[in-house]
């Protein structure tokens, strides 16, 4: 009996109206829910700015390293390698919270 119980939980936290604004989050997990939450504040119109921000940010960044702290060619490959390696973090979190979102 318990098993249908947690049947319907499970259903009512995934069900809504097609619309990611409208689910609530589960409450299992709070990592996911936290997550989810800033996916969809991104994810929202007016906060494009703020996404652009971020997508320039790594770009930004590597140009303050090379004018402000080193020049040096391994220095800049080392760098951009770290900023590579955190934009790819940052997409692999948009895609799972974009997979989570799913039905």
């Amino acid at each position: 009996m318990d098993s249908h119980h947690d049947d319907d939980v499970e259903s009512q936290s995934l069900s809504g109206n097609g619309k990611s604004d409208d689910r609530k989050p589960s409450g299992d997990d709070p990592i996911t829910d936290w997550l989810l939450k800033n996916y969809y504040w991104l994810s929202n119109e007016n906060n494009r700015p703020v996404l652009v921000g971020i997508a320039a940010s790594p770009l930004i960044l590597m140009a303050f390293f090379y004018f402000l702290v080193s020049n040096s060619t391994s220095n800049i490959i080392a760098f951009s390698a770290l900023m590579v390696s955190l934009v790819f973090i940052g997409i692999s979190m948009w895609m799972l919270c974009w997979i989570l979102d799913k039905d």
